[in-house]
């Protein structure tokens, strides 16, 4: 079922406002930083609006400060001179640089103060993620996971009942779904490090050592000598030497633009896509649980997304009034609307609960689909995935040396042990720098 549902009905069904603030005027001004654009940054602007609307005093003023890594670039530069935001928007890859500096506070720390909600509200995948050292460090505001999407249509069309919960059974059914309908591959998948951590969490391996580094700080990857590497990147290339798979390199949007052309029958992608693909797709488009590497699937998944964060600026109102907006799209109502709009879903369980939320979900289940699959997952420092301060470096280097490994370049053994070298040289740069 395509979603049309627009921000302004999210609004009316679920936030009830009729109208918008007319002007900042004299109310107090926090500044928002976020890094969305597109439908996003309007679902973000529709909550930013709603809550305007609803203060006398407070004045939200979102600013898109561009992609997430242009947006870190910038808060690393702001922030610390002062000179930043009051609130920011960044993806979880930042965590563990933002858990050693001293220029925010954890939204546990403010929670205690003003007790609004309970933590066991907040997905306790989300929970496990972003609580170090006792401190639940930030809002999940845009939380996503990796999941499988395949052509309804065309699986119908092939008489394919069963949906594929691993690479063996993808491998099973190609043939059939080929031959029984007009996808030219069984799937298609983009070389994304991300993908790559899913498969590694479900295949029961770290990436780092000292559990992902959430018992220690990570001084060396692990998965090119724990076998967890080698089987996710063999299982992988096998479909891709098979023609099963058509590997679309680096390239995450030409992956998703030919499978909602029909091109492929399965691909991976984002929760956040959902509503790009649904609409996109001339077909009907199904999601499910991503698969597994393994003869058999393991509740197993890992989170994404961005996050709220609130900024220790020393000023106790602007602090105050930023913790307000935050309140604010934390809350049951505000969430739901969010998830509706752009197919993230909310952190918030008590979204679930808002009748307009409720209703959306009957007619569109492909939405509950992530979480579905988070509230399934063992909540362990395994699940907790990659922590480290250079884990957009990491992600680029398996992306590059995967490339290469996927055209026949490597060996398994070249292409781990290359990994290896690379990676453990950031990691060590990294550990140097913070220890100095």
């Amino acid at each position: 079922m395509k979603k049309f549902l627009s921000l302004a009905l999210v609004l009316v069904l679920v936030l009830g406002f009729a109208t918008m603030a007319s002007a900042e005027g004299e109310k107090r001004t926090v500044t928002f930083w976020h890094c969305s654009g597109g439908t996003i940054g309007e679902a973000i602007q529709a909550n930013v609006d709603a809550f305007n609307a609803s203060q006398d005093e407070i004045y939200v003023d979102a600013i898109y400060q561009g992609g997430y890594d242009d947006s870190l670039i910038k808060i690393k530069a702001a922030v610390p001179a002062g000179e930043g935001p009051d609130v920011f928007h960044i993806f979880e890859m930042a965590t563990a640089y933002l858990a050693d500096v001293d220029w925010v506070i954890p939204f546990s720390d403010m929670l205690e103060n003003d007790p609004f909600m309970s933590l066991d509200d907040i997905n306790g995948a989300l929970r496990n993620y972003y609580t170090i050292d006792g401190k639940f460090l930030c809002l999940p505001f845009n939380p996503s996971s990796p999941i499988m999407y395949y052509n309804k249509t065309a699986f119908e069309a092939a008489g394919i009942t069963e949906i594929p919960t691993t690479f063996a059974e993808i491998e099973a059914i190609a043939d059939q779904l080929v031959s029984g309908s007009d996808v030219k591959y069984a799937m298609g998948l983009s070389i994304y490090g991300w993908f790559f951590e899913a498969l590694l969490v479900g295949s029961g391996h770290y990436y780092v050592d000292n559990e992902n580094g959430r018992a220690g700080t990570a001084t060396k990857i692990e998965y090119d000598t724990n076998g967890g590497g080698q089987i996710v990147m063999e299982s992988w290339k096998r479909l891709v030497d098979e023609g099963v798979c058509f590997n679309y390199g680096v390239d995450n949007d030409s992956s998703k633009a030919a499978f909602m052309a029909g091109d492929t029958g399965i691909t991976f992608e984002s929760t956040a896509q959902l509503t790009t693909i649904t609409n996109g797709a001339s077909f009907e488009v199904g999601a499910a649980m991503l698969p597994s590497v393994q003869d058999e699937r393991v509740d197993r998944a890992i989170v994404g997304g961005g996050n709220l964060w609130l900024v220790k600026s020393g000023d106790e109102q602007r602090q105050a009034d930023a913790w307000e907006f935050m309140k604010f799209m934390a809350s049951a109502e505000p969430a739901a609307a969010f998830s509706m709009a752009t197919g993230y879903y909310a952190a918030n369980s008590k979204a679930y609960e808002v009748p307009a939320y409720v209703e959306y979900l009957e007619a569109n289940p492909n939405d509950k689909v992530a979480l579905d699959q988070l509230e399934a997952s063992e909540l362990s420092n395994l699940t907790g995935s990659l922590f480290t301060g250079v884990s957009t470096e990491l992600r680029q280097i398996w992306q590059e040396e995967m490339d290469l490994y996927l055209q026949g370049a490597y060996s398994t053994e070249e292409a781990l042990t290359e990994m290896a070298t690379r990676s453990n040289a950031s990691l060590d740069a990294n550990n140097a720098t913070t220890a100095a």
